[in-house]
């Protein structure tokens, strides 16, 4: 499933971590926002890990779950590309 998460984090500290968080999961589309292809134990494990990197009281995140259909949908200008996840293998 892709997910799309932006984020509007008041602390220079926090949103730096949060952006390398969210480097392990995905890759970055513009400036404040990720996209990543995730399973369900990875859409977790990435929740988990923003939730203990925010301040709830000042920041704002959004994670945006987009179908297949929704995900062939997308349309990117410009510079902008749709990017995939490289395919890798783990040993």
């Amino acid at each position: 499933m892709l997910y799309v998460v932006c984020y509007d984090i008041a602390d220079d500290r926090r949103r730096e971590r949060l952006a390398g968080a969210l480097l392990d999961y995905g890759s970055r589309i513009q400036e404040s926002v990720f996209a990543a292809h995730l399973d369900e134990e990875l859409y977790e494990r990435m929740m988990g890990r923003i939730g203990k990197i925010i301040d709830a009281a000042s920041d704002r995140v959004h994670v945006i779950r987009l179908c297949k259909a929704c995900e062939d949908a997308v349309v990117a200008l410009g510079l902008a590309g749709v990017k995939k996840d490289a395919a890798y293998w783990v040993l």
